[in-house]
């Protein structure tokens, strides 16, 4: 992926994707730079930002970090684009309104030195709002997981890009983040392990903080889901080993069916995502359920109240169902 970068052994690359992010940019740059491990590289790729961006990061950073501008081609182009630039040995991919803790870097490094076969470590990261009011979040644990797939295809593990630290051996092996996704770290985590990384748990502590704010990407729960049911299709076209591919059927089959329930889409695409459903996986939407949801979805009067109730009721015991297996 770069061939022509000479790589510097212990160097870290910390790859900061930018795009109308100041001034929190300013913290996530900051953040990068007063690492307490050295040595480390920030790179910030600027997703063609409106806002100060460019000028800001030229004024307060020159010389301390390489700054690059392109079309905006999302995280996962800006990532690309940072790794085919870093030279270092281990990469650190983060979003421009989030923050690294101090000792991050340091803590994960001491794992990769005590274990020189992992390729990718993880730990914790906490969320943090711009706004007041209510958190109305829940911040998942990390754990050192047996099974990494079944840990990822569950969505039980808290693995973030922002609390991992790569080996460039594991970018290498893995390859390009696909640009085409809307959901593009979680099918980067799956194609790793699918790749024969080895994760390894960096305990102690957040290793970041992720920010909430208005008009983020994960803000759009339409997108979200069509973004999950891209990433399990796609697994489900080069994942082979059992138990892992029907649980990948089981996860993409539940996708499609909340789909199907969704108010916002056409009745006629509900339908077919029903449909689906169905033939991606039999024992997750039964033919009671889809019989009941088929008729659900044919009824015109969506704002009937107990057709409302209906839909609530059969959402209900699809999750009891799903949930026990």
């Amino acid at each position: 992926m770069t061939e022509s970068i000479e790589v510097i052994p212990g160097l870290v690359s910390i790859v900061v994707c930018a795009w109308n992010n100041w001034p929190d940019l300013e913290m996530t740059i900051e953040s990068s730079l007063n690492q307490s491990y050295r040595p480390i590289e920030v790179i910030v790729v600027d997703n063609s930002s409106t806002d100060n961006t460019s000028e800001e990061v030229s004024r307060r950073f020159c010389g301390r970090v390489h700054y690059v501008r392109q079309p905006n081609r999302g995280d996962a182009g800006a990532y690309n684009t940072g790794f085919s630039m870093a030279s270092g040995e281990f990469i650190q991919f983060i979003d421009g309104d989030d923050v690294l803790s101090p000792t991050k870097i340091e803590k994960q490094m001491e794992i990769f030195s005590k274990d020189p076969a992992a390729d990718i470590v993880y730990g914790d990261a906490r969320m943090f709002q711009t706004l007041a009011g209510p958190a109305n979040w829940i911040d998942p644990a990390t754990r050192e997981e047996n099974d990494i797939w079944n840990s990822l295809i569950s969505s039980h593990v808290g693995i973030s890009a922002l609390g991992t630290l790569w080996h460039r051996r594991s970018l290498e092996k893995t390859g390009l983040w696909d640009e085409t996704l809307y959901v593009a770290d979680l099918d980067y985590f799956l194609r790793a392990a699918w790749a024969g990384c080895k994760y390894v748990h960096c305990p102690g502590g957040p290793m970041g903080f992720a920010r909430v704010r208005p008009g983020q990407m994960n803000s759009d729960t339409n997108a979200i889901s069509r973004g999950l049911e891209s990433v399990w299709h796609k697994a489900l076209g080069y994942v082979t080993r059992e138990p892992y591919r029907s649980m990948i059927a089981a996860e993409l089959a539940r996708i499609r069916y909340m789909m199907a329930l969704s108010r916002n889409i056409p009745r006629k695409d509900a339908i077919q995502f029903l449909a689906l459903a169905r033939e991606t996986n039999s024992e997750t939407v039964s033919k009671p359920v889809y019989a009941m949801t088929y008729a659900g979805i044919l009824v015109p009067a969506l704002r009937i109240s107990f057709l409302r109730k209906f839909r609530r009721a059969i959402l209900r015991q699809f999750l009891a169902v799903t949930s026990e297996k």
